[in-house]
């Protein structure tokens, strides 16, 4: 989360944060939901291959690990369940860093 932060912190440019930014809410299966809009970054036209693990489990239980992550719309967007807002978070941290210059890195 101290990653994402920096990141939301360094893209702020006076006008990025007016139109964009990033949404993390919860939804009834129970999980996450999780939209970071790419629009105006240097991720914005970057591939991203879509990640799926488990997600034809049955919804319900709190403890079962689920997650599915994907680029649409110049917006990363990802859920899983309850247990899994920190794999979500990294899976978008991990292709944040491998497409960024290092020199933007935060």
């Amino acid at each position: 989360m101290a990653w994402l932060t920096r990141w939301y912190a360094n893209e702020c440019n006076g006008d990025w944060e007016h139109q964009s930014g990033i949404r993390i809410t919860t939804i009834d299966n129970p999980g996450w939901n999780v939209k970071i809009n790419l629009y105006g970054t240097l991720l914005e036209e970057v591939h991203f291959p879509p990640v799926r693990f488990n997600v034809d489990v049955p919804n319900g239980d709190p403890t079962q690990r689920w997650y599915m992550c994907r680029v649409a719309d110049f917006s990363f967007i990802g859920s899983g369940g309850a247990l899994d807002l920190d794999v979500i978070l990294g899976i978008f941290r991990e292709w944040a860093e491998a497409n960024t210059p290092e020199d933007d890195q935060v």
